[in-house]
């Protein structure tokens, strides 16, 4: 026994010495030297089915519904410590590149931060007006150049653009011009700025061009015959998922220009009075504020869980919850700004408080037209319905059976959305559960009837409407059960909150539903259509006659 004893306390001896011999080595070949990676990278699982397409198809993705988080421990206390760094230090470009900003998702071989969706849609919250576009830019050139240059190009501008090297993105602004030697030379103008290089994109290649090959006219940057060489062109480029990502982004910091005219909005109202009340302790102003508030905790919701998509997954299909967060941010964000502008009242026209609704309004401008979302959404879903082959498994007298009950408005909830949320919010998840059956039902019922054509814009547009509130109620609601879960502070708050949207949700879908259910849509339609087309041609008749 104590042979066995003495033994081990000899290797313990032993690989102490060998570990003070191996550390002395390390010093001596420079190892100490190299920098360790600050925090692990997140570990990305195979690709998925794209979730509201899904929805579409027949199916609901109940791990959605729980809300994941995609940081670890580790980059949490790193992203918390960096986000103290930021708040109120990124008025200036100068202290945004002191802070390693800009090379926010670049690489780490390439002195970059590797920051994930998540953590850059939370960084981008802090920024303000003066900063945003540059910095914005600045992050889709990298994301460019990360995703489509070659290994000589990201070897060479990556590191510059992570130092600090200012970047800006142009789309379609230039023309080019084939040469015989393979380059390219590009003619045009762009507004003039303090970048380093500049990005064109025309059609699907990207051109590299550093700033001293323009020459400045007044306010304008001219580019006369810029020839472009073969090493600064990346070709096959599609912006197409860098600019979802981008409109994350944008609004990530839209949440924080409604919250500083929310608090600007409280400011103001406190020292008030009407008619011998004070002006807070009136239910309806009460009420502006709370919804405005409710409104902008839906939106963030959406927005961190797409960024889970985004940051979990290989090769992520978001298209359409982008979409989505944009068309709520549309419809949502003019109606905030109009009841808190009521609540002002004269204040409405300070200078302070005008500047805030500026940088709001002028965010909501950035993104896609509410038209041009609400037919991208439903004629991409309606799509990827036609495509897919999933059939359930299930008996027809199973099926015939659920049609029954949809038809009583008492749908069979085969999801059972309940048993993943917190037992609190059992009602809750029912009245989610029967607006996705309820979906799911009227999209097989218009496709037997040959309604479901993406040529039919107002029904493209409803199914585009219920689809964005379902997506803001699975959002808001798997986030409040989480929270609750582990034990968040406000966390009741939340629970409330989640149980406000969906009832509000529901309220507002339920006419909608019961129009596409009942067919009663098509007679509606007919009749305002019929009533523009009678508009118009009164109109044309009326010109022609004058002419």
């Amino acid at each position: 026994m104590w042979s066995v004893i003495n033994r081990r306390v000899f290797f313990r001896k032993l690989e102490r010495q060998l570990i003070v011999r191996c550390t002395s080595t390390n010093d001596s070949y420079g190892l100490d030297k190299i920098k360790p990676i600050p925090v692990p990278d997140i570990v990305r699982k195979p690709p998925r089915l794209p979730f509201l397409k899904s929805i579409y198809a027949g199916q609901y993705d109940i791990e959605v519904l729980t809300y994941p988080e995609t940081l670890n421990l580790e980059r949490f206390k790193d992203l918390e410590s960096r986000v103290q760094q930021v708040q109120h230090n990124c008025t200036k470009i100068d202290t945004v590149r002191q802070l390693g900003l800009f090379g926010m998702n670049a690489p780490h071989p390439y002195s970059g931060l590797n920051l994930s969706d998540t953590e850059i849609a939370r960084v981008f919250e802090h920024f303000d007006s003066n900063t945003f576009k540059s910095v914005f830019d600045h992050t889709l050139c990298i994301d460019i150049i990360k995703t489509f240059g070659t290994p000589n190009q990201k070897s060479k501008y990556l590191p510059l653009l992570a130092s600090g090297a200012v970047c800006s993105l142009h789309i379609d602004t230039v023309t080019g011009k084939l040469l015989p030697n393979e380059s390219w030379e590009l003619t045009g103008s762009v507004k003039n700025s303090t970048d380093v290089f500049l990005l064109f994109v025309i059609g699907n290649k990207a051109y590299i061009v550093e700033k001293d090959k323009t020459f400045v006219n007044g306010e304008n940057l001219e580019l006369r015959q810029a020839v472009v060489t073969p090493d600064d062109i990346m070709e096959n480029v599609n912006l197409t998922k860098i600019m979802q990502k981008g409109k994350l982004y944008t609004c990530s910091l839209l949440t924080t220009s409604l919250k500083r005219v929310v608090q600007s909005t409280i400011q103001s109202i406190i020292p008030k009075t009407r008619l011998n009340l004070k002006l807070r302790e009136y239910d309806s102003v009460l009420k502006i504020l709370a919804k405005s508030l409710i409104n902008i905790y839906t939106l963030e919701s959406m927005i961190y869980l797409t960024t889970w998509m985004t940051d979990g997954f290989d090769d992520p299909d978001i298209e359409l919850e982008s979409a989505s967060i944009q068309l709520f941010a549309r419809q949502t964000v003019d109606n905030i700004l109009i009841d808190l502008k009521m609540i002002n009242g004269r204040n409405s026209i300070n200078e302070q408080f005008l500047s805030l609704c500026n940088e709001v309004e002028d965010l909501v401008e950035s993104l896609e037209g509410s038209m041009k979302l609400a037919n991208f959404i439903s004629s991409r879903g309606v799509e990827f319905f036609n495509k897919s082959e999933y059939k359930e498994n299930v008996s027809f007298l199973t099926t015939a059976y659920r049609n029954i009950m949809m038809k009583k408005n008492k749908p069979s909830l085969k999801y059972d959305f309940k048993q993943f949320l917190h037992p609190a919010l059992k009602h809750t998840a029912n009245f989610l559960e029967y607006d996705v059956l309820k979906f799911q039902f009227i999209i097989n019922q218009c496709h037997d009837a040959g309604q479901l054509n993406t040529d039919n814009q107002m029904l493209m547009e409803r199914l585009s409407t219920v689809i964005v509130y379902i997506y803001a109620m699975t959002a808001v609601i798997g986030r409040a059960s989480r929270s609750y879960c582990t034990g968040i502070r406000f966390c009741d708050y939340e629970m409330n909150t989640a149980e406000t949207v969906v009832r509000e949700s529901c309220a507002l879908l339920k006419p909608i539903l019961e129009e596409l259910m009942s067919g009663k849509y098509i007679a509606t339609d007919s009749v305002y259509e019929s009533f523009a087309d009678q508009l118009l041609v009164n109109n044309i008749n009326r010109e022609q006659i004058e002419v």
